[in-house]
């Protein structure tokens, strides 16, 4: 319990300052309206933290599973780099590469999300009305370890130890928590270069000539090869979320992608039976 409640104290404040720092950077931004939080963002942000906890409690799992994942990957005899490969490679060369394999392969899992089996579960993260940097932390569990995996499996690809998969973890999450904030920042010169808060939030809009865009996490390029680059300016005051919405609450977000599968399977069964 006391380290249960170590590591929720350390979250709230980790939590505390980031919300800080993207309130200053959204008031510089945007002025006093940055400062204002209606009631639908702090009930958005409630059931973002709530779940946030609930993944907290799945990140045993994760560790539990990185192992064996990795393992698998050997014992499949998939091809990977040795480790010695990247002798004398400078560290942020080594994390650049390793991060444009990953994005590379996450472009086509994302993509893989949003088709209709897989989307109940990726539509949680799609149902926040108010995009904040939060909501980064609404993920269902399910998808989340398909997330995991893809990154196990592209960092086994390339060689690199477990300590090193979780390095790039952390540099990821920065990087979502910044692109969900409520920022409208296009990076200039540079916004094919790295993925921004408005590309972002052009992917989470809700209006239709958005749907299925900006699939990419840190690198738009791919968006860009392969024919799904939309960012046709500001998107600050663009609708976010999904047509049909679950409840913004915490049991509702949990259940909605078994509640979803269950009618799809549902259907499956009558279809089957007027054959």
């Amino acid at each position: 319990m006391q380290v249960w409640l170590a590591g929720l104290a350390g979250q709230a404040v980790y939590l505390a300052v980031l919300a800080a720092v993207f309130t200053l950077l959204a008031f510089l931004s945007r002025g006093r309206a940055a400062l204002t939080w209606p009631k639908t963002l702090r009930q958005s942000a409630l059931t973002n933290f709530l779940i946030l906890q609930f993944a907290s409690l799945n990140g045993v799992l994760y560790l539990v599973l990185i192992a064996p994942l990795a393992a698998g990957y050997v014992w499949l005899g998939l091809p990977a780099l040795e480790a010695s490969a990247w002798d004398g490679v400078p560290l942020a060369v080594k994390a650049l590469a390793a991060l444009l394999v990953y994005d590379f392969s996450l472009y086509w899992v994302h993509r893989m999300l949003h088709t209709s089996v897989l989307w109940p579960a990726h539509a949680v993260h799609h149902s926040d009305p108010e995009l904040h940097f939060l909501s980064w932390s609404r993920g269902h569990f399910t998808e989340q370890f398909v997330i995991a995996a893809c990154l196990v499996f592209t960092s086994s690809w390339m060689g690199f130890r477990l300590e090193e998969i979780a390095g790039l973890a952390l540099i990821k999450g920065l990087h979502q928590y910044y692109v969900h904030s409520k920022l409208d920042w296009d990076h200039g010169i540079f916004r094919d270069v790295l993925v921004s808060p408005q590309f972002h939030r052009w992917h989470h809009a809700n209006v239709p000539e958005a749907y299925d865009k900006n699939f990419a996490s840190i690198f738009p390029v791919f968006d860009r090869m392969f024919g799904t680059y939309y960012n046709s300016g500001s998107a600050i005051d663009v609708p976010t979320g999904i047509a049909d919405a679950p409840a913004n609450d915490f049991l509702t977000q949990t259940l909605y992608p078994f509640r979803k599968w269950a009618a799809m399977l549902q259907a499956r069964k009558a279809g089957l039976r007027a054959a």
